[in-house]
């Protein structure tokens, strides 16, 4: 009995020894497999944007927007590796995380900008439910704005998969810079970020502007029906930010419209010989890389940009994105890109500035509106110019001469000196 007893014990010893060293390789291997590439390991096939890399076995439903590359199938994992020399999530993403976006044909003498709009006045960082890039062609003189939708749910990086929106109050504007090239392969050079009041008093210090509304807006900002509308900065700044559940390409179509109306008007008349005055009003506020010597350097570019059609509007719209409910209890909606699709569009807005065109008479009415401003300006400053004395001449001692004597007529007092107006000889 005793041998029976020591046998099972014998065996069941050996069966746990098994299972252990089961689980030991089970997890040494989820562990390489959460492991940076090395080498040609997992790299991205250059060009294609694809990773051979192994996908960890956590299982979740994906949506198609996200297949994987390589097998077309829905990818079975929620925990992607990590993308090349990219900082890792540091949470689990809801969806896989898609590889960096490459392969746009961009030329180094292309500029790229970003302006955003917050949410939240300072100093708290908010969301920028306002994203458009601006890809400025200065020797061409042309250029292209590719508005993007703040809810386009992306890759983070050193984050997680989140909404767009959210990367620069995550980390400040290195974080959007990286977000934007990972997801839409581009790195602004410059940035500008508005906050609600700052476009509010812009609209205000250019004069009321007038704005055509196609689609009348009953329940909101008052009420604003279609036709032409005369819009203060209060009004200009509820028309832009407004948005009717997740319709937000119809927001971005009247923003677009906005910055065109503004800019148009900054360019017109003169109004750019402000801008020194402009830049010191809202230091402080707007924040951005641009200094004022920076900004003044541009006025010829901004006055050929203002030129009919060279300037192209882009956005990431209904063809490229869909819309995804979040898996979890939020019950929120966000936007899953169509890869393709945001190349594309991305691609077409830089290939419409790579092309030379002529430019109308316009161009140099508004440089002639200009001078003539300049001008103004400067003769509207007093300028103290000092007056010679006249040489005295020496006369000689006796002959000392004495003015002439003007009779005056009995009762009427001497003429008081006629007094000079300044700045007349």
């Amino acid at each position: 009995m005793n041998e029976a007893l020591w046998k099972n014990q014998e065996r069941l010893r050996i069966a746990l020894i098994i299972f252990g060293v089961t689980l030991l390789s089970l997890g040494l291997q989820g562990c390489q497999q959460q492991q940076l590439p090395d080498g040609n390991n997992g790299a991205i096939t250059a060009g294609s944007g694809i990773s051979t890399s192994t996908p960890s076995p956590n299982t979740v439903n994906m949506p198609s927007a996200f297949a994987d590359e390589t097998t077309g199938n829905a990818p079975q994992d929620s925990y992607q590796p990590v993308w090349e020399s990219w900082p890792p999530p540091s949470i689990d993403p809801a969806t896989p995380i898609p590889p960096p976006l490459k392969g746009l044909l961009l030329s180094d003498e292309v500029l790229i900008w970003v302006l955003l709009g917050s949410d939240t006045e300072p100093p708290f960082l908010g969301r920028t439910p306002a994203i458009h890039l601006l890809f400025i062609h200065p020797r061409f003189s042309r250029a292209s704005l590719v508005s993007i939708p703040g809810d386009l749910y992306v890759y983070i990086p050193g984050f997680t998969m989140q909404r767009l929106n959210t990367a620069y109050s995550l980390g400040g504007m290195e974080t959007l810079r990286k977000t934007l090239a990972y997801n839409f392969g581009v790195n602004p050079s410059r940035f500008v970020l508005a906050h609600p009041g700052d476009f509010q008093w812009l609209v205000d210090d250019v004069g009321t502007i007038d704005v055509t509304v196609f689609y009348p807006i009953p329940h909101a900002c008052g009420g604003i029906r279609a036709g032409l509308i005369n819009m203060d900065g209060a009004l200009a700044l509820c028309y832009a930010s407004f948005r009717e559940g997740m319709d937000e390409i119809d927001r971005m179509h009247r923003q677009q419209q906005l910055l065109r109306i503004v800019f148009r008007k900054l360019t017109r008349d003169g109004n750019l010989i402000q801008l020194p005055v402009l830049f010191t009003s809202y230091e402080g506020w707007v924040i951005t890389d641009f200094s004022l010597l920076e900004l003044m350097g541009n006025i010829p570019l901004a006055l050929r940009l203002a030129d009919p059609d060279r300037i192209g509007y882009y956005m990431i719209g209904w063809d490229e994105i869909s819309l995804w409910d979040v898996p979890d209890h939020s019950q929120a909606q966000v936007f899953l890109p169509d890869r393709d699709g945001v190349k594309q569009v991305l691609q077409n807005a830089i290939d419409a500035i790579m092309t030379p065109k002529p430019f109308t008479n316009l161009v140099q009415t508004l440089e002639a509106q200009l001078t003539a401003a300049y001008h103004n300006t400067a003769s509207a400053i007093p300028t103290p110019t000092p007056t010679p004395s006249p040489p005295t001449a020496e006369t000689p001692p006796g002959d000392t001469p004495t003015p002439p004597f003007t009779e005056t007529p009995t009762g009427e007092p001497p003429s008081p000196p006629t007094p000079t107006l300044p700045g007349y000889p």
